[in-house]
């Protein structure tokens, strides 16, 4: 039996930038995309959206702990343009998904 449905309404729909999302490489080019944004790629793409509560560098950091986990060599160089963000938890977190991916070789 299926419980959950489509959303009715254009308010509750996935945003583009989420529909790839669902699998490993698509998640994976989400956190790149996320890492990359400045910030009027990020009003833009969630305007109007209760995830901007979360300040940009916030998702930024949060995107870097996905890259390390689930990142491959592909997603160094994003890592690497990371080690320059303003933010030091980003500094630090690309720093550790770099080392990660680097370790599982």
């Amino acid at each position: 039996m299926k419980f959950t449905r489509d959303a009715m309404l254009p308010e509750f729909a996935p945003r583009d930038l989420f529909l790839d999302a669902h699998d490993r490489e698509g998640t994976r080019a989400l956190a790149r995309s996320i890492c990359m944004m400045d910030a009027a790629d990020y009003a833009a793409a969630f305007k109007g959206s209760a995830i901007k509560r979360a300040k940009r560098w916030m998702l930024q950091r949060n995107a870097c702990v996905v890259l390390g986990n689930i990142g491959t060599e592909e997603d160094l160089a994003v890592l690497e343009a990371m080690l320059t963000h303003e933010h030091e938890l980003v500094r630090e977190h690309a720093g550790w998904a770099s080392r990660v991916i680097c370790a599982r070789g």
